[in-house]
């Protein structure tokens, strides 16, 4: 039997895997219209926001190309905030399409500091856009987007945030912190299969894509997507069986309460840190608040032999990417995941580490539980 605990593909709730083997419908049917309102009303009470929420056929990366391709124009300046892997991946599509570019760098392993991003602001008041990721899957981080959007000045840039690996599995309010566009995904927090892709934007952000007009791109062209759910269709075919299981998927969040779902999460989060920091490993992420409900990195110079060894358990993790490739080994919990998972996990990293000659300690499964009885806060970010 395989394990998975890769940050996304996730393992699919049951009623998530059988939803999407439902019987095909046409997309232009009642049925589909009705499915489409279903998921259009849910997502908003996710988000607690009243705009539109447009679902493109595409994976997270392409819901990211959707906000560049509308939202930016050659020339213009755009802050571009990384820390981390995906961060610099943001960037790179901004600068693609030949903006220019005021990087705001922090160490991987760091989380943004508003004031960062404040400064860069106040140098560069012609900025059209400051591009940001709230969950950085590739260091484990997750940053205070709520305070860096309270921070800046009431006339300030578009604000974009990537929300890929955050959707779902912590609060994202774009409404209530000041955000102007999101862009997620299906196959992490929101527990789906890859391939649906989820934007939102503000009325500032329609305002200001109505005032550039129709980008370039045909296929993510969302004033064509957003003109089409609001006939509660499709611009194109979409893919039906993916929204059958995001809707089963946005019911389970709703039954079991956006709150207590997040609070059990950063539970899970923080009683595993404490687990694997009890039996002598290393986080990347040091600062306690700024570690993610969703993935955790393992920093250790037997990285790859340890996930290979994970591997050959049975248990699949993930391991470092760009500048941490062979350095860290990623562990992801979004889905609904209790004691005895936390059991395997810890105990399969103990077991695999001591295969490599790592040294480690016994004691984590008391640590992890002391941890697990304490009321966990579900996080502000």
């Amino acid at each position: 039997m395989k394990y998975l605990f890769t940050p996304g593909p996730v393992p699919l709730p049951h009623e998530v895997a059988s939803s999407g083997a439902r019987p095909m419908i046409g997309h232009r049917s009642e049925e589909f219209s009705a499915l489409l309102l279903r998921l259009q009303n849910r997502l908003r009470d996710l988000l607690k926001s009243s705009g539109p929420v447009i679902l493109l056929p595409s994976s997270g990366t392409g819901a990211l190309q959707s906000l560049v391709e509308n939202l930016l124009r050659p020339g213009d300046v755009v802050i571009s905030v990384s820390c981390g892997q995906f961060g610099l991946r943001f960037r790179e599509m901004a600068s693609r399409m030949d903006c220019q570019i005021v990087p705001v760098d922090v160490p991987w392993g760091g989380a943004v500091a508003p004031e960062a991003v404040v400064e860069a602001v106040k140098a560069h008041p012609e900025t059209r856009a400051i591009l940001l990721t709230h969950n950085e899957t590739s260091t484990g981080v997750i940053n205070p987007i709520h305070a860096i959007a309270s921070a800046l000045p009431k006339e300030r840039p578009l604000l974009l945030v990537d929300v890929v690996s955050s959707l779902g599995v912590t609060p994202c309010l774009p409404e209530a912190w000041g955000v102007d566009a999101l862009a997620g995904a299906s196959q992490k927090g929101l527990l789906c299969p890859p391939g649906v892709g989820v934007v939102w934007l503000s009325p500032r952000a329609w305002e200001a894509l109505e005032s550039l007009g129709h980008p370039k791109s045909f296929y993510f062209d969302l004033l064509g997507y957003k003109d089409s759910m609001e006939r509660l269709q499709s611009p194109y075919t979409p893919p039906i069986s993916l929204c059958y299981s995001l809707d089963a998927a946005l019911s389970l969040l709703a039954e079991r309460g956006y709150a207590k779902w997040w609070k059990e999460r950063r539970r899970f989060a923080a009683a595993f840190a404490a687990g694997v920091e009890a039996m002598g490993l290393d986080l990347l992420v040091s600062q306690k608040r700024h570690r993610s409900p969703g993935v955790t990195a393992i920093k250790t110079p037997e990285a790859k032999r340890l996930k290979d060894v994970l591997y050959g358990m049975g248990v699949e993790v993930a391991g470092g990417l760009g500048a941490l490739n062979g350095q860290i080994v990623r562990v992801a919990h979004y889905t609904d995941m209790a004691w005895p998972e936390m059991c395997l996990i810890l105990g399969s990293i103990y077991g695999a580490a001591k295969s490599t000659g790592l040294s480690v300690n016994a004691s984590f499964l008391d640590a992890a539980q002391r941890v697990w009885e304490e009321d966990v806060p579900c996080g502000k970010c």
